[in-house]
């Protein structure tokens, strides 16, 4: 829905997605039946434009989230702000931006660059997916995706960005983000090292290449990011490793379409990033050394019917053994059928594998098999 009058205009979009899903795996906390949000919870944005003026159009967005299964009423609503689980509303997106024959630039939070792209190709991104590290019988929500086990979670993040003109086929991203802590706080990391003072920006950039031909389109890109942190601790003393440690990486990939098929294929490496949300859980070792992770993550789809798709999906994630602390591997596949009843109404069904040689949660090998069955109203 969108209104205008002299130039100012106003908009509502959003989604409600429920999932029903039943896990069963190696440990105690991977068996559950849940009916949550998904990759993505429930969400209404708001958006606001205002005249142009001397060749820059202004305009500004309000996306708040919500679980449904927030708020009080039995052990798995948490009612805790600082789960994702919680009973508040979460404003993932506030932000402007300014376009003109420049670029565009955008001020506030939105979703950032490194990794974003796959997480937003994954056809479970407003579907299912899995429970970080398969946490199944807990608070959280269905619906990390493959973040574990394929490519890691960008998050929301503030800052400014700049996007190069988006009719030219190629195009450059570049931003400086609020920093954050890189630190570590799995169950995998006895120690819980912590570097968090920051001086200096998160930085974040992206180049990529589009073009058409007979049938079909193509995108090329690749991206990186750095951030450094000081103060490395370990319960109150200076992290063994010394006090400076540093996050960095790199990611590349091509997503394909061709006629009623769809390719993606994307992979990344870096350090002090972690295995599925970046800097935040396991980044760093027990003696507060960055840890070096890499993964990669395909997915094809096919239209059978010009409203049911066909998806099928395969990842993977390490992160390496280090002197102090022993890491992991994780393996992702779903498998998923989605129809879209209308403009607005989509029916699907997921089934999936998540598979880890050691869980960083739960200290051992888990194998954990997913049936999901959701539906989504988006406008």
């Amino acid at each position: 829905m969108v209104l205008e009058d002299n130039g100012y205009t106003f908009g509502v979009d959003g989604w409600v997605i429920l999932n029903a899903s039943s896990t069963r795996g190696d440990a105690e906390g991977n068996d559950a039946f849940r009916i949550t949000s998904g990759d993505s919870p429930n969400m209404i944005g708001f958006n606001f434009g205002v005249p142009e003026f001397e060749g820059i159009k202004a305009n500004a967005r309000l996306g708040l989230r919500i679980n449904p299964h927030s708020g009080q009423g039995n052990q798995k609503n948490l009612g805790n702000v600082g789960s994702t689980a919680s009973q508040s509303i979460d404003p993932r997106e506030i932000y402007a931006s300014f376009d003109g024959d420049f670029g565009q630039v955008v001020i506030g939070k939105q979703y950032s660059i490194f990794n974003g792209r796959p997480v937003l190709a994954d056809a479970s991104v407003l579907a299912g997916g899995f429970f970080a590290y398969d946490i199944a019988n807990d608070g959280g929500a269905l619906g990390a995706g493959s973040l574990h086990s394929g490519y890691l979670y960008a998050n929301f993040n503030s800052g400014i960005r700049y996007n190069s003109p988006f009719d030219s086929p190629f195009k450059v991203s570049l931003a400086l983000y609020d920093p954050s802590k890189i630190q570590s706080v799995l169950a995998s990391v006895a120690n819980k090292p912590v570097a968090s003072k920051t001086t200096s920006p998160r930085i974040e950039g992206e180049l990529s290449y589009s073009d058409t031909f007979n049938g079909g389109s193509y995108t090329l890109y690749a991206d990186s990011i750095y951030q450094k942190a000081e103060n490395c601790q370990i319960g109150g003393s200076k992290c063994s490793a010394g006090s400076d440690v540093q996050a960095s990486g790199y990611s590349a990939g091509i997503d394909l379409k061709l006629g009623a098929f769809g390719f993606f294929a994307s992979g990344f490496q870096g350090e002090g990033l972690g295995s599925a949300l970046q800097l935040d859980f396991d980044s760093l070792d027990d003696a507060g050394r960055e840890r070096e992770s890499s993964g990669y993550w395909l997915q094809t789809t096919a239209k059978v019917t010009p409203n049911t798709k066909l998806r099928l999906s395969y990842g993977e994630t390490t992160i390496d053994d280090t002197a102090a602390t022993k890491g992991h591997t994780a393996k992702g596949t779903v498998l998923g059928i989605y129809h879209d009843y209308g403009d607005h109404i989509a029916l699907y069904s997921e089934i999936g594998r998540s598979e880890f040689d050691l869980n960083p949660v739960f200290l051992q090998a888990t194998e954990t098999d997913y049936v999901t069955a959701g539906v989504r109203l988006m406008w």
